[in-house]
């Protein structure tokens, strides 16, 4: 992690949603194998936060690899009712609040997949834009497969929604850089030995995946990621009243 990433102060952003009464700190900690008692306290604790959502990622990505060689599931995590889309999405949104940006590619690519495949382009093509924003171009190899994997995925997702010419442009930048326009499908992304690294153009000619023509900023995600909290506030009262 940068120095940014392991910083113990709390962004002000954080400390707000951390800070909000609905802030549903024991779910947060529940879906991170945390503690739910205390959990205020033990989610103010940076370290301790992101090293739990590092052991939640690797639970959830050997979970997902299960799932998609249609093996029975082995963890408890595989058996959330909103496993695997809900639960990746909320990994995503907990890496980008407690900026642990390291652990954002592997699972928004999974999350990205999953939303194409469910027929969801433009969350798909806003979880593409997550897995490319938190690749620095050609620091590592496999996020530079990550990167890439995600671009030859926008190609499909571009063809389907309607727009054929920024498909086939994107898709000539891939066979440019020797990278194979399926490599989206691989649970674990390789590049051949004769691809080139990842340029960090991640949507060319400046390719909005949104209807506002506004590419979504991993800025934005803090705002996703409060409304995901929202959600799950309501889902835990619902909860409650059911068990009432």
């Amino acid at each position: 992690m940068t120095d940014e990433q392991t910083s113990g102060a709390l962004t002000p952003t954080r400390d707000a949603a951390l800070s909000r009464p609905d802030f549903p700190a024991a779910r947060v900690a529940r879906r991170l194998a945390l503690d739910p008692e205390g959990a205020e306290l033990a989610l103010r604790d940076d370290e301790r936060v992101r090293a739990a959502l590092a052991c939640s990622v690797e639970e959830f990505l050997a979970a997902d690899d299960d799932r998609r060689a249609g093996r029975p599931p082995s963890s408890e995590l595989a058996l959330d009712p909103d496993f695997p889309t809900g639960v990746g999405m909320a990994l995503v949104g907990a890496a980008v609040l407690w900026e642990a940006r390291d652990l954002v590619p592997k699972v928004a690519l999974r999350v990205a997949k999953d939303h194409y495949e469910d027929g969801a382009d433009e969350l798909a093509a806003s979880y593409v834009a997550l897995v490319q924003e938190s690749v620095e171009p050609g620091e590592r190899s496999d996020d530079d497969a990550l990167a890439w994997a995600a671009q030859s995925l926008l190609v499909s997702v571009l063809q389907r929604s309607g727009d054929p010419a920024r498909a086939d442009e994107i898709a000539r930048d891939l066979a440019a850089h020797a990278i194979p326009i399926d490599l989206w499908r691989d649970d674990d992304p390789t590049l051949p030995d004769d691809s080139l690294a990842w340029h960090g153009g991640a949507f060319v000619g400046g390719i909005p995946p949104r209807r506002d023509e506004r590419c979504l900023s991993f800025e934005d995600v803090h705002d996703y990621m409060n409304t995901l909290m929202a959600d799950m506030q309501r889902e835990q009262a619902a909860e409650d009243d059911g068990r009432g």
